[in-house]
């Protein structure tokens, strides 16, 4: 028989034991990760580790339920605080807190020393009162929080682990959490994040060895075991230490599968306590002894009995409120094998005992009664339940997305919800969409957004008679989740608008009006944006309405900015009408002040961000963007808002030339689970970065990706631009001039092609400069050079390098260093230096040339910009000039029969290496900074010199006697 002998000795984990009492005293450390797989030993590992640290530490333990990412909000810490209050008593924790603190929500005994929770308590308020009162408590000694399992936490909870996890540091905590990798789910994103903090570390559990199982064998059958126990345990178990346990005792009856296996842990109990097993699977994790006891067909002295052995036996394992399973997949091997009517007749018993409870439920046990009633087949009851729970849930919570999720489910399987609740489907639908906003949880949300508008919308079996500002409301918050997704409003916003049109100033047309706004300078329309933001002001001042007015003011800022592209090419506008907008980002900031509301405060950050990006002001961009994360953290809004300003942030770090720090920006984000538009403008900023330092493979590979990702919306007008011209760029590295002038062409062709360039003037500006790099660019496109808008310093920059590439001439080069120079862009610097040292060189200008190679090499350098620098060499090796700036002697032809044999000098072996490649005498006048007329005179020394006729006879000459051999070859 299978039985859990009573040996305390763990094996083979001796490191990672030593590593978290290691990182208990480290000051470094902030956060420990156990990984491994199921029966793998983490949670034996922590009693270990938690036993050894005695009482030097506060140990305060919780862990997640597995009922998933759908299960209860805060389940782990619930736990956490719940034992706290048992451990110091409830006064003692009252005086951690504030007056009527959101904790009081959660722990209802506190209120009797601290009142009830405000009203106004939200989730800011709730992780800034569990962060103090773990910083308070290591004041006097080190605090260790473990969280166990933490592959079931629910969204909530994942999002105060990142909140504590970054804001610990500086408090005398450590943060332990275990979890299973190949289970992690949502939880992967944040690992992977956490992993690259210094202050978190991860200790991965490994199988046991042969020699290891040995020694586990050895300690539960305290002797020693043979050579061919030790073997068998080993290949069967593959090194689990649970398995190992398990098949210790009976290596000879090994189960068929892992589900036998496990169902063999109930060997040999007596019938009373292998009663008890099948209710408590049916309970789950945790196991409240009360709800046990109603669910059991047990005497009541017999219970306690039966529950010892199972504890003795190490089935299950004690808690502070009751019991759960040795290991989670025992428990799921026991549920799995009932009989679906055994199933039925325990989760019925489980659902009245909750429901003879009445009032006196608290939310997780609401949620407990409706999912044991809807497995028992009461939906009727189950739906009461789960209405019953979303009674005490905060509006914006996870866990009422769920809980209503689930009435949903239920709504058209019941025959008559509408009699049993007090709402309809429609106010349910209403609510998801709601909560889905506020979470994040953008495809659900659409999901709630369509439904509600079947049933609204009329002649699509709607109600005729409905609201009109209630549909319009349903068509705003769908255009804003559509947005999300990077498909754009579509025709959601308009119909919005339309159904309000005429109708009475309201906060629902205002929002609409907002929204509206943000969508067209989105597509480019600065003017249409700028008329629905004052539109939108107008009626939030007559309302007295200060987060839609801070909105208003904000998108108006990013209108203007945008409208500056009105100023004609030439003018200098783009500094007034910058700081014109950046004025109403300053009226956004103070409004948004008085209404309080950390979620106004991201909006505006996010905006303002994306302005000055584009009017160059990198700095102040990265402030902003700093602003709204801090912003985002504390309103919650960080899975919704944080992928923009993530963007933003890159962007301006790139143009900085801080390529390092805009790449850690990149690779911090939880990127699969961006949305497409923002991992696009993410992927097309990495690749520049790559094509900059010569990975041109890598920048291949994300312009491919983002190009996938963009698809052919035109919503994203402005992310195609920004492809269209890393695709250009890619091409000419790669020597195709011609599929890069084919790509610039089909830009014209497809959508509205110069329309598309004027309402995306920034983004359009590189590509005007490509076509003039570029022969065989479309000449359209060439004349947008005299008529496209100079909205910003950046874009005004852009018109000096095209007018330099026309020109040609070291004086338009310098100009257009002057102009990047000013914005601080120094890689474009660099470029625009390239061009001065080859046009200086052209024209005689040795001096200015060697200035500007040597800083150009210098940037580069300093950048890792190889190719910059490779360019730099190429052209100070063709003009003969040093890199340090200085002009070099030629140096002497190599003796021999390759060069001096023949009399010509290392120049004109340089016009004969030329003409060998078929080069006219503009040509290589061009690539070796001389005049046409001296490159003539050069080939006529060169023709009588080898005694040829022709510069054919010269070239065949040249490759009979090795002249085209460099002394580097």
């Amino acid at each position: 028989m299978v039985s859990f002998p009573g040996s305390s000795a763990l094996v083979g984990r001796a490191a990672e034991v030593s590593a978290l009492l290691e990182a208990v005293d480290d000051d470094r450390a902030q956060t420990v990760l156990v990984a491994g797989e199921a029966g793998i030993g983490k949670s034996r590992l922590i009693a270990e580790f938690t036993e050894r640290l005695g009482g030097e530490a506060m140990v305060l333990l919780g862990r997640c339920p597995e009922l998933g990412t759908g299960g209860v909000a805060y389940a782990p810490f619930l736990a956490v605080l719940r034992g706290l209050v048992r451990k110091l008593g409830g006064e003692a924790v009252a005086t951690l807190l504030p007056p009527h603190p959101a904790l009081a929500n959660w722990l209802p005994q506190l209120a009797v020393h601290t009142g009830g929770a405000a009203p106004e308590a939200d989730r800011i308020r709730l992780f800034g009162e569990i962060l103090t009162v773990l910083e308070q408590l290591a004041m006097t000694r080190p605090v260790v929080l473990v969280l166990e399992d933490l592959h079931w936490a629910d969204d909530a909870s994942r999002e105060l682990l990142t909140f504590l996890a970054a804001n610990l540091a500086d408090a005398n905590a450590l943060l332990v959490g275990t979890y299973r990798p190949g289970e992690a789910g949502p939880l992967r994103g944040l690992v992977a994040e956490l992993r690259r903090n210094p202050g978190v570390h991860v200790l991965e559990l490994h199988p046991l060895t042969r020699h290891e199982v040995g020694r586990q064998l050895a300690a539960l059958l305290g002797r020693e075991p043979g050579s061919e126990l030790i073997t068998k345990v080993f290949e069967r178990s593959g090194g689990n230490p649970l398995f190992v346990e398990a098949l210790g005792q009976c290596p000879d009856e090994l189960p068929a599968d892992l589900a036998d296996l496990l169902l063999g842990f109930q060997t040999g109990l007596s019938p009373q306590a292998r009663s008890v097993v099948p209710p408590a699977a049916v309970i789950g994790s945790p196991i409240h002894h009360d709800l046990l006891a109603a669910t059991v067909d047990l005497p009541a002295d017999e219970l306690p009995r039966a529950l010892r052995e199972l504890v003795d036996r190490h089935l299950l394992l004690t808690t502070d409120t009751g019991y759960e399973f040795r290991h989670g997949l025992i428990r799921q091997a026991i549920y799995d094998n009932l009989l679906p009517i055994e199933r039925t007749a325990l989760h019925a018993r489980a659902a009245a005992a909750l429901h003879a409870r009445g009032d006196a439920l608290d939310p997780e046990s609401r949620a407990d009664l409706a999912r044991h009633a809807r497995a028992a087949g009461d939906l009727d009851q189950a739906l009461r339940a789960y209405w019953s729970a979303i009674a005490v849930v905060p509006a914006t919570h996870p866990e009422r997305l769920r809980l209503l999720e689930q009435i949903l489910a239920l709504w058209d399987r019941v025959p008559t919800p509408d009699q049993i609740l007090p709402t309809t489907k429609l106010s349910v639908l209403e609510q998801i969409v709601d909560v889905a906003v506020a979470c994040g949880a953008t495809e659900r949300g659409i999901a709630a957004a369509d439904a509600a508008l079947a049933l609204l919308v009329p002649g699509e079996s709607g109600d005729a008679g409905a609201d009109p500002e209630r549909v319009a409301r349903m068509y705003r918050r769908r255009a804003y989740l559509r947005a999300t997704t990077g498909a754009g409003p579509g025709e959601d916003l308009t119909q919005a608008l339309a159904l309000m049109e005429g109708t009475p100033d309201s906060v629902e047309r205002a929002e609409a009006l907002v929204q509206s706004a943000a969508a067209r300078v989105f597509q480019g329309d600065a003017a249409g944006s700028a008329v629905d933001a004052v539109a939108a002001l107008a009626i939030a001042r007559r309302l007295g309405a200060d987060a839609l007015m801070a909105r208003a003011h904000a998108h108006l800022g990013l209108a203007g900015a945008a409208a500056a592209g009105g100023a004609a090419a030439g003018e200098v506008r783009a500094d007034s009408e910058t700081d014109w907008a950046l004025e109403h980002f300053a009226q956004a900031h103070r409004a948004a002040a008085v209404a309080g509301d950390a979620r106004i405060v991201v909006d505006v950050a996010t905006w303002e961000s994306a302005v000055l990006v584009g009017a160059g002001r990198y700095e102040a961009a990265i402030a902003a963007v700093r602003q709204g994360l801090r912003a985002a953290h504390e309103s919650f809004r960080f899975a919704e808002s944080a992928p923009i300003l993530f963007v933003k942030w890159a962007q301006a770090l790139s143009a900085l030339g801080r390529w390092d720090e805009a790449r850690a920006v990149v690779d911090e984000t939880q990127f699969a689970q961006l949305p497409p538009l923002s991992r696009a403008a993410l992927l097309v900023c990495f690749a520049r970065i790559s094509l900059a330092t010569g990975d041109v493979r890598a920048a291949g590979e994300g312009a491919e990706a983002a190009g996938l990702l963009l698809g052919d919306s035109r919503w994203a007008a402005q992310y195609r631009l920004e492809l269209a011209a890393l695709t250009c760029s890619l091409a000419l590295v790669g020597g195709d001039e011609r599929a890069a002038a084919a790509e610039l062409t089909g830009l014209l062709e497809g959508g509205d092609g110069v329309a598309t360039l004027f309402a995306h003037p920034h983004e359009a500006w590189p590509l005007v400069v490509l076509a003039a790099r570029i022969s065989g660019a479309p000449a359209e496109l060439l004349a947008l050079g005299d008529t496209l808008p100079t909205g910003s310093p950046v874009d005004a920059a852009q018109r000096t390098v095209f007018t330099a590439h026309l020109a040609g001439t070291a004086a338009r080069w310098a100009e257009a260093v002057a102009a990047w120079r000013g914005v601080g862009r120094p890689y474009d610097v660099g470029i625009a230096l390239l061009g001065l040292a080859e046009s200086a060189a052209a024209e005689g200008n040795r001096a200015e040339s060697g200035s500007a190679l040597k800083e150009l090499t210098e940037i580069a350098t300093r950048l890792g910009a190889a190719p910059l620098a490779a360019a730099a060499a190429a052209v100070g090796e063709r003009a003969r000039i040093s890199l340090d700036g200085s002009a070099v002697r030629a140096p002497k032809a190599p003796s021999g029969t390759a060069s001096g044999g023949f009399g010509l000098t290392a120049r004109e072996l340089d016009v004969l290496r030329l003409v060998a490649k078929g080069m006219s005498n503009r040509a290589l006048a061009a690539e070796l900074f001389i005049s046409a007329n001296t490159a003539g005179v050069h080939v006529s020394r060169i023709l009588t010199k080898l005694g040829v006729a022709s510069r054919t006879e010269a070239a065949a000459f040249a490759h009979q006697h090795g002249l085209l051999i460099t002394a580097g070859d």
